[in-house]
């Protein structure tokens, strides 16, 4: 066979020859290597040195190399962190692998994604998040944790926007990720499987939801200390309550939502829930009041509701 004739990395990399990428974090910048296992000839080694983060990822990303199989933090002693401070503090963040590749420009997409969509610029949100998932997906291996934390994100502006057929596969795909990864009875895993159940139900598919938040919820109520946001199982609660008075099961629906407002009063303190997320609880509570003909306890918490939202009755 007639070996390749293949030089620099930009043509190693569209050809697909590229077998070893690693980069070292040194005093004098990030170290990058790529194909110091020779196989075919020709392919040489290549070595460049960057004194910033993102423009080493973006070399790579030019070149065709969408992956890197070794990240070599071990090199950096004190010495050699005081001078990168900065950069140290952008790889030590993605110490697994090839998401150093992501660096800076994943977590600008993910920042930018989380603050339009506090604005309520959802649409906007969406474009954003779609560019950091085929990053993702271009760096990353398919079961890679964070796929399953973008996934989770562009599924939830596409939710926000009432797109409910689109945000459905998202959630689903990000559930399985998670799971992989991080095993079925990890907190996110409970955060992705209440995603997915209000997907169902808003879709219409209650036999779906309902085991979906029981599973959620168990996953939290088993060791709660792992997480310190109590607002998650709180809101699981509710959920799986609005559930339950949607299909006329007061008794239990009004179990769970006391159940979540104990949560809020401990967020709160002794005056009672001021989380404007316990609004959610209250609203589903005062409802079900309603419902089952009980006006004089609904009022209170329709004017706690009101008072959480700023208004005066």
């Amino acid at each position: 066979m007639k070996p390749l004739q293949i030089e620099g990395a930009r043509a190693l990399g569209e050809a697909g020859a590229v077998n070893h990428v690693r980069v070292v974090a040194s005093a004098d910048g990030l170290y990058v290597e790529v194909n110091k296992t020779f196989t075919v000839a020709n392919r040489m080694k290549q070595t460049r040195y960057f004194a910033k983060a993102d423009t080493c990822f973006s070399w790579l990303r030019e070149m065709g190399i969408s992956r890197i199989n070794e990240v070599d933090l071990a090199q950096w002693d004190a010495d050699e962190r005081k001078p990168m401070a900065g950069l140290a503090g952008i790889l030590a963040a993605y110490k697994a692998g090839v998401s150093a590749l992501i660096g800076s420009e994943w977590a600008r997409l993910t920042n930018k994604v989380e603050t339009l969509s506090a604005k309520g610029r959802h649409a906007e949100a969406i474009i954003v998040a779609n560019q950091a998932l085929q990053l993702a997906e271009e760096s990353l291996e398919p079961d890679h944790p964070d796929r399953a934390f973008l996934l989770n994100s562009l599924a939830t502006e596409h939710y926000a926007k009432e797109q409910f057929d689109t945000a459905e596969p998202l959630y689903r795909r990000a559930l399985e990720i998670a799971e992989k990864a991080h095993g079925p009875d990890d907190p996110f895993v409970g955060v992705c499987l209440n995603n997915l159940a209000e997907a169902c139900d808003a879709l219409g598919r209650s036999d779906e939801t309902e085991p979906l938040y029981l599973r959620a919820l168990a996953i939290w109520e088993k060791d709660t200390d792992l997480h310190k946001d109590q607002a998650v199982p709180a809101t699981i609660l509710t959920n799986l309550a609005a559930l339950y008075t949607k299909q006329g099961t007061y008794v239990q629906a009004e179990q769970l939502c006391k159940r979540a407002l104990e949560i809020w009063d401990d967020i709160s303190g002794i005056l009672g829930p001021k989380d404007p997320d316990s609004a959610w609880t209250l609203e589903v509570l005062a409802d079900l009041y309603r419902q089952t003909d009980r006006k004089d306890q609904a009022v209170p918490l329709e004017r706690r509701l009101a008072k959480l939202a700023g208004k005066r009755k």
